[in-house]
């Protein structure tokens, strides 16, 4: 089959529900693999939270509630099982790709484009596997796919439709992930700007208040506390930031929830902070991480340069999960680290090359709106801890953007690349070297060496 063959079988309107479908059918025969096992890390505690919110049991929420109010109407539905919980996280692959690919079709204008960014998706081990657990990786890519997809329409069309679509995308995705606060505070801004009118920005702005207010309220409700969505943000800035953290494994602490290889001077700190109620808790570890960077401005810095890199390392929870959890053997967890990574760096590399491509000015702005999201959503990882798997959300993204480049690469042939790298300008040039340094020194410490340092 020629690259004309194939592209144009890309192009029919058929190969979008062939390529959906196929990315079920995997993910079908993954459950039926992993129906029987437990839930386990993460996905213990945000299924946990939703029987919690099912029963009107009254605590202080740590978790970010987002994807437990799901799992709570999901268990009211269809009962408190784990299969239903894994099932129902299928809503997330399928609307991710709905979006992805109408997101891709409106920039490029090519069917085969979208096509392309789903197969990525449909394929891609980090989204079977966030498909399937009770995870918020999935539901937050999502949305930041709708969100996308409805601010890529500002450039050719408008509708309220949309515009309901980007609020409640954008409402839902505070909740699910805080963090990404600083991105969903900057679209009423970029609303006005595009469109010169005050009503889009206070509609969406207006909404996520309601809805975020709403869950504030219900908190304070039931605890007489006022509790900023969740507590955990304040102990991720701690775990990041303190004279413990690793300069390079900032997300040891936080993610591994005090390994036994901790220094017993952070472990007796960290009980004697848990002890306290929870307003103190905030308090004290806000308090600890601020002082150490008061202290230690070099170390912080140098982390912070490490948690960028590490954002945008290739990604290695899956394969790892599927070892340490599933027990699979060794070997197939690392050809999903590979897979995993394969993709990955594909999709980023091409998103890089894709800036170089000839581009009508909307797809332009298209182009950097992306960019411009997926830093906003990034950003807060680089001051608290980060790590590779932090960055799927923003994959979806990588995928529209990428997208236009691999059609292109399929009607040019074998030269487009090395025409692309020669008309590319310095700066596109110098993030490709930059990203491969990442992903080598990422290689180096954490796949070959296993150390922290």
């Amino acid at each position: 089959m020629t690259t004309a063959d194939f592209k144009g079988r890309l192009s029919k309107r058929e190969a979008f529900w062939i390529i959906l479908a196929t990315g079920i059918l995997i993910r079908v025969l993954f459950f039926l693999w992993v129906a029987d096992k437990p839930l386990m890390s993460d996905a213990v505690n945000y299924n946990g939270m939703s029987s919690k919110l099912l029963s009107g049991e009254t605590f202080v929420p740590y978790w970010p509630p987002g994807l437990p109010l799901y799992l709570a109407i999901v268990h009211w539905l269809f009962g408190p099982t784990v299969i239903a919980a894994r099932l129902a996280m299928l809503v997330f692959y399928v609307g991710t790709s709905v979006f992805v690919y109408r997101a891709s079709v409106l920039m490029t204008a090519s069917q085969a484009a979208g096509n392309i960014a789903i197969g990525c998706l449909a394929f891609l081990p980090a989204s079977i596997h966030g498909s399937l657990e009770p995870l918020t990786q999935a539901p937050a890519g999502m949305c930041l796919s709708i969100i996308a997809y409805c601010l890529m329409r500002l450039e050719s069309a408008q509708s309220r439709g949309d515009l309901l679509l980007l609020a409640g995308a954008a409402a839902y995705l505070a909740l699910i992930r805080p963090s990404s606060l600083l991105l969903i505070g900057a679209l009423p801004l970029y609303l006005l700007w595009r469109t010169r009118k005050w009503m889009p920005a206070l509609a969406v702005s207006a909404i996520a208040v309601v809805v975020v207010g709403s869950w504030v309220g219900y908190v304070y409700e039931k605890t007489g506390r006022v509790v900023k969505i969740n507590t955990a943000n304040s102990a991720n800035f701690y775990f990041g930031n303190n004279p413990y953290t690793p300069v390079y494994r900032t997300w040891w602490l936080g993610s591994h929830h005090l390994p036994p290889e901790a220094p017993a001077a952070f472990v007796e700190q960290t009980d004697r902070i848990m002890e306290l109620d929870v307003a103190a808790q905030e308090s004290e570890f806000s308090r600890i991480a601020t002082e150490h960077i008061r202290r230690r401005p070099d170390l912080f810095l140098l982390r912070t340069l490490n948690r960028i890199c590490v954002y945008f390392a290739f990604d290695t929870y899956t394969g790892a999960f599927l070892i340490g959890n599933y027990g699979v053997s060794r070997f197939i967890g690392l050809a999903a680290m590979g897979a995993d990574a394969f993709i990955y760096i594909l999709i980023a590399v091409g998103s890089i090359l894709s800036f170089a491509l000839p581009r009508s000015r909307e797809a332009s702005r298209m182009a950097f709106l992306l960019l411009g999201m997926m830093l906003l959503y990034a950003l807060p990882y680089f001051f608290a801890f980060s790590h590779p798997n932090y960055h799927y959300p923003i994959e979806p993204l990588l995928m529209i953007l990428s997208s236009g480049l691999f059609v292109h690469v399929l009607q040019e042939k074998r030269a487009a690349v090395r025409n692309l790298v020669a008309q590319g300008r310095v700066p596109m040039v110098a993030a490709l070297v930059i990203f491969a340094f990442i992903q080598v020194e990422f290689f180096s410490i954490v796949m070959l060496h296993r150390v922290a340092v």
